[in-house]
C-alpha cells in the first residue's frame, strides 16, 4: 500500500511539472520572438554602422560566453610517423584550405583568411583579407625544448607551453605549429589551434579538413552486418544514453524508399529523355494523361532546381559580401521552366493537340474499353491466380517468416503491420518521455546536483590554458587482467570512467589541506565519434553526442566504486533522455539559445558552469588508423576541448581501436597539479583489478 501512495505522489508531481511547463510555453514563444527580433535588429544596425565587417550570427553557447582572455580555442595534437617535411605540410594547407577555390573562382574557406574582431559585444569578420600570409599561421617550431631534444619525456611540457600562448589578435584565429623530431625513428608532432567560430560559421569546413586527416579504411558502402557490428561495439561506449527510435526510422526510410522508387518508375515511363545507348528519346505527348504526367514532372524539377539555386546563392553570399546575383527569383523560375519545356519539346501547341486528341469520341472509346478490359482481367479472369499467390505468400510467411511474393496483400500486411505497431509503441513511449521531461529536467538541474563545495569553486581563473596527456594504454591488457568481469552489468566504459573519477579524487586530494574532497562532483559529459576527425561530407555535428549531467562519485577505484558508477550511468539513461536530445538540438540548430535572450542565457550558463566545473568528453572510434593529406601515417590524435565560463577543467577520454588515452586541458591557475590526473589515470588503468 505504501508503494502505491509513493507511485501516486510521483505521478502527481510529474503531472504538476508538466502542467507548469505547458503554462510556460506562451512565455517561451514570446521570449523567442523578442530574442529573434532583438538579434536581427542588432545585426542590422551593426552591419550599417560597420560596412567593412560581416557580423557573426552564431548562436552557439561558446559564442555567448567567449571572451578575449578565455576564448574557445580548440587544440588538436597529431603524432605523425616519419620525417618532418615542413614545406610539404605548408603546401598542403595552402592547397587544400587557404588557396582552395570553388567552381566560380571564389575562395572556398574565406574565413581562414579573415580577422575576427568584436564590436558591441558581437563577433564580426573583417571583409578585407589582403594582408593574409600563410607563414603567420603554419609555423615551424624548434626540435629542442629548453636545450633538450623533444621526446616523449618532455613533449607534454612543450605542448603545454605552446597552448598557453594566445594567437595574435591581429591575425585570423588559427595556427598550425609543427614540432619536428631530432631522431627520424621518433614521431614528430603537429599542434593545431582553431577558434570554434571558424568551424561554426564556415559551413563547408569540417574539422577533418582543418586537420587534413582521413580514415584510410573508410567504407563507402555499409552492409547490414556492418551496421549490426557497429551497434554492438558502440554499446561499450559511455554515453550512448538514448536508443534511437528504430522502428519509426525504419518505417520512414521504407516509405521514402518506396516513394523514390515509384517516382523513378513514373519518370522512366513518362519522361525517358535518353535511351540506354545515349540517343535522345523525348516522349511524344499524344493524350491528356501523358500531358498531365509531363507537367507534374516539369513542376517538380523546376521546384528542385529553384531550391538548389537558392542554396548555392546563399552559400556564395556568405563566402563573399561583394557577390551580387544578377538573376532575380522570378527570372530564375522562368529560366528553369523554359529549360525544362525545351528539353521535353512541350509547348502550347503540343498541349492543345494532346487535349484535342483525348476528347475525340474514338479515343475516348478506346480509353474506356482499355480501362474496362484491365478491370475485368485483374478482378475476374485473374482472380484465381491472385488467390493462389496469396496462399503461397501466407504459407511462406508462416514457415519462413518472409515471402518473395512482394506484390500480394499478405506480403504488404506482413511488412507494414509490425512496422506500424512497433512505430506506434515507440511514439507512445516518446510521448511518455515528453510527459516526464519537465520533472526530470527540474530534478537533474536543481534537486540532484550535490551542494558540496570543492577547491575548484574557490579558485580564480586567468583564461589561459595548459594541457597534459597520458600514455597510450592497452585495452587488451585491461581485459586480460579483469578476465570475464566485463558484461552487460559492468561495462568496460564504466571501469575507465571509474579510473577517471579516482584520478580526479587524487587531484582534489592535493588540496585537502585547504578543503576536504567532496564525495560527489557535478560534471557534464558528452561523446564525439571518430568521424568528427575524418568525415568531410554531411552534417558537421552528426558525430557529436548530446550532453548529460553526471554526478561523479570520488574515491579510489574498486569493484564497488565501478558498480556504483554503472548504476549512475543507468539512471542517466532512464532520466536524462530529453536533456540529451535538447542538447543535440542546441548543437545542431542552436535551439535553446534561440529561445532565450542572450543576457539571460549568459546568466544561466554562468550559474550551471559554477555548479558543474568539470566537463568529460569521450572520443571513440572502431580503429586507431589515420592518414594525413600529405601521405604520412598519423599514429594518434588528441583533442583538447577548452573549458569556458566558470568551467575550469576539461577531461577528454580517447578510445581509438583498443587504446585508451586521457587528454586534460585546464586553466593555468590549476598548474602544476593538473598532471596528477593523467598520472593517476595511468596507474589505475594499469593496476586496478575488479
Amino acid at each position: 500500500m505504501e508503494s502505491f501512495w509513493q507511485e501516486l505522489k510521483s505521478l502527481l508531481k510529474t503531472l504538476l511539472c508538466f502542467v507548469v511547463a505547458l503554462m510556460l510555453v506562451p512565455l517561451l514563444l514570446l521570449s523567442f520572438l523578442c530574442a529573434h527580433l532583438g538579434n536581427e535588429l542588432s545585426n542590422y544596425v551593426l552591419s550599417i554602422k560597420y560596412p567593412n565587417l560581416t557580423i557573426s550570427k552564431s548562436n552557439k553557447i561558446r559564442t555567448l560566453i567567449d571572451t578575449p582572455k578565455n576564448a574557445g580555442i580548440f587544440h588538436f595534437l597529431l603524432q605523425v610517423e616519419g620525417n618532418c617535411d615542413f614545406e610539404r605540410i605548408k603546401r598542403s594547407y595552402a592547397q587544400y584550405l587557404t588557396d582552395l577555390r570553388d567552381k566560380t573562382g571564389m575562395l572556398r574557406f574565406p574565413k581562414l583568411r579573415q580577422k575576427l574582431v568584436t564590436c558591441w559585444g558581437h563577433y564580426a569578420w573583417v571583409n578585407d583579407n589582403s594582408g593574409f600570409n600563410i607563414n603567420n599561421h603554419v609555423l615551424l617550431s624548434t626540435h629542442k625544448y629548453r636545450g633538450r631534444p623533444v621526446t616523449e619525456s618532455n613533449i607534454q611540457d612543450y605542448v603545454s607551453e605552446l597552448a598557453t600562448k594566445y594567437i595574435p589578435s591581429d591575425l585570423p584565429q588559427w595556427q598550425v605549429i609543427v614540432i619536428p623530431n631530432s631522431d627520424s625513428t621518433q614521431p614528430y608532432y603537429i599542434l593545431i589551434k582553431l577558434h570554434h567560430l571558424i568551424i561554426a560559421e564556415e559551413e563547408d569546413l569540417h574539422v577533418s579538413e582543418m586537420l587534413l586527416l582521413q580514415d584510410p579504411h573508410k567504407k563507402h558502402l555499409m552492409t547490414l552486418s556492418d551496421g549490426l557490428e557497429q551497434r554492438s561495439s558502440n554499446q561499450k561506449q559511455l554515453s550512448h544514453f538514448v536508443r534511437k527510435p528504430e522502428h519509426i526510422s525504419r518505417l520512414m526510410n521504407h516509405l521514402v524508399h518506396l516513394v523514390i522508387c515509384r517516382w523513378q518508375k513514373f519518370i522512366y515511363e513518362f519522361d525517358s529523355l535518353e535511351t540506354p545507348d545515349g540517343a535522345s528519346s523525348a516522349v511524344q505527348v499524344r493524350n491528356l494523361s501523358q500531358l498531365a504526367s509531363l507537367v507534374l514532372i516539369i513542376l517538380v524539377n523546376v521546384f528542385l532546381g529553384y531550391w538548389r539555386s537558392r542554396s548555392v546563392l546563399q552559400k556564395l553570399k556568405r563566402r563573399s559580401v561583394t557577390y551580387r546575383n544578377e538573376v532575380g527569383r522570378f527570372q530564375t523560375v522562368r529560366l528553369l521552366l523554359n529549360r525544362e519545356l525545351e528539353q521535353r519539346n512541350l509547348s502550347w501547341l503540343v498541349a492543345r493537340n494532346a487535349i484535342y486528341n483525348s476528347l475525340q469520341p474514338t479515343n475516348l472509346a478506346k480509353v474506356w474499353t482499355r480501362f474496362l478490359w484491365r478491370l475485368n482481367l485483374n478482378h475476374v479472369l485473374l482472380l484465381p491466380y491472385h488467390f493462389y499467390c496469396e496462399i503461397l505468400a501466407f504459407t511462406d510467411v508462416l514457415i519462413k517468416g518472409q515471402t518473395s511474393y512482394s506484390s500480394t496483400y499478405c506480403a504488404r500486411l506482413h511488412l507494414y503491420v509490425p512496422l506500424l505497431l512497433y512505430a506506434q509503441l515507440e511514439f507512445f513511449k516518446i510521448c511518455w518521455e515528453l510527459f516526464k521531461a519537465p520533472r526530470n529536467i527540474y530534478e537533474v538541474l536543481f534537486e540532484q546536483p550535490t551542494k558540496e563545495l570543492n577547491i575548484l569553486h574557490k579558485k580564480s581563473y586567468s583564461g589561459r590554458k595548459i594541457v597534459s596527456f597520458s600514455r597510450s594504454l592497452s585495452g587488451a591488457q585491461l581485459r586480460l587482467r579483469n578476465k570475464d568481469k566485463f558484461n552487460k552489468d559492468l561495462r568496460e566504459s564504466d571501469f575507465s570512467l571509474t579510473c577517471l573519477a579516482g584520478a580526479v579524487h587524487d587531484y582534489l586530494d592535493t588540496f585537502s589541506g585547504d578543503m576536504q574532497v567532496p564525495r560527489y562532483l557535478n560534471t557534464t559529459c558528452r561523446t564525439i565519434d571518430k568521424g568528427y576527425f575524418t568525415d568531410r561530407v554531411g552534417d558537421k555535428s552528426k558525430n557529436i553526442g548530446g550532453v548529460v549531467f553526471l554526478q561523479l562519485p570520488l574515491r579510489e577505484p574498486d569493484a564497488d566504486h565501478t558498480k556504483e558508477l554503472h548504476d549512475v550511468v543507468e539512471r542517466i539513461r532512464n532520466q536524462q533522455i530529453m536533456i540529451y536530445l535538447a542538447s543535440i538540438g542546441q548543437t545542431k540548430f542552436s535551439l535553446l539559445t534561440s529561445l532565450i535572450p542572450h543576457v539571460l542565457t549568459k546568466i544561466f550558463i554562468n550559474f550551471f558552469s559554477y555548479n558543474f566545473p568539470i566537463t568529460i568528453t569521450e572520443i571513440y572510434g572502431a580503429t586507431d588508423e589515420f592518414q594525413s593529406a600529405w601521405g604520412q601515417k598519423v599514429q594518434d590524435v588528441l583533442l583538447f576541448r577548452p573549458p569556458q565560463s566558470k568551467t575550469c577543467l576539461s577531461l577528454n577520454l580517447h578510445r581509438f581501436g583498443d587504446k585508451y588515452r586521457l587528454a586534460v586541458m585546464a586553466d593555468t591557475h590549476l598548474a602544476p597539479d593538473h598532471t596528477t590526473i593523467t598520472r593517476s589515470f595511468e596507474r589505475y588503468m594499469e593496476t586496478i583489478t575488479l
